[in-house]
């Protein structure tokens, strides 16, 4: 995707309103599909890609000459953190603290021809809690450290998540695969 122009990126800092909009679908697909990685329901996908186009329009100006979509998402993903930080009700969901057995392989995505579609399914079948921690570690690259952090949660209950969701993960793709053998 080709990255927005400066000259559209200072229409659209200026509000200018056919210069906003022009960025708005062009960051779309991007924003959308972070927040369909986080949470289920279409109604707060648009408003997380919403929240988020407000605060990039508003620090257009902090944009250094980086990768705009790489800049974007990192601003979508801190929304996303913001949001869940803001929703009391699933702050209860990070109470768990457990003993992690720190060796747990995952099964790699590559040995299998797996689609998005399946992925991001399979994805939407683990507890919301967990698969936020999950994508912050395993697709944003966020620290355990950083997590615990980012969501008022112990180090240890990062990591608990993250196990939990690749044992699910295995169990899913485990069963997603003996189905297509069957077939």
């Amino acid at each position: 995707m080709k990255e927005p122009s400066a000259d559209l990126l200072n229409k659209a800092f200026n509000y200018d309103r056919k210069s906003q909009l022009e960025l708005y679908k062009l960051c779309f697909p991007i924003l959308v599909a972070i927040a369909r990685r986080y949470r289920t329901n279409d109604e707060d996908h648009v408003t997380l890609v919403n929240n988020a186009f407000i605060k990039i329009i508003q620090n257009l100006d902090k944009y250094k000459d980086a990768y705009f979509f790489s800049w974007i998402k990192r601003i979508m993903t801190n929304e996303v953190i913001d949001d869940y930080r803001r929703n009391k009700k699933y702050n209860t969901l990070f109470q768990h603290d457990a003993l992690i057995e720190s060796n747990d392989a995952v099964v790699s995505a590559t040995e299998y021809e797996i689609n998005d579609a399946f992925l991001q399914r399979i994805m939407l079948e683990l507890p919301e809690s967990t698969r936020v921690v999950f994508n912050l570690f395993a697709i944003d690259g966020y620290s355990h450290k950083e997590i615990g952090a980012q969501l008022g949660i112990s180090e240890q209950t990062s990591k608990w998540h993250t196990k939990m969701a690749r044992k699910k993960l295995k169990e899913l793709l485990k069963i997603e695969l003996e189905h297509e053998t069957r077939q």
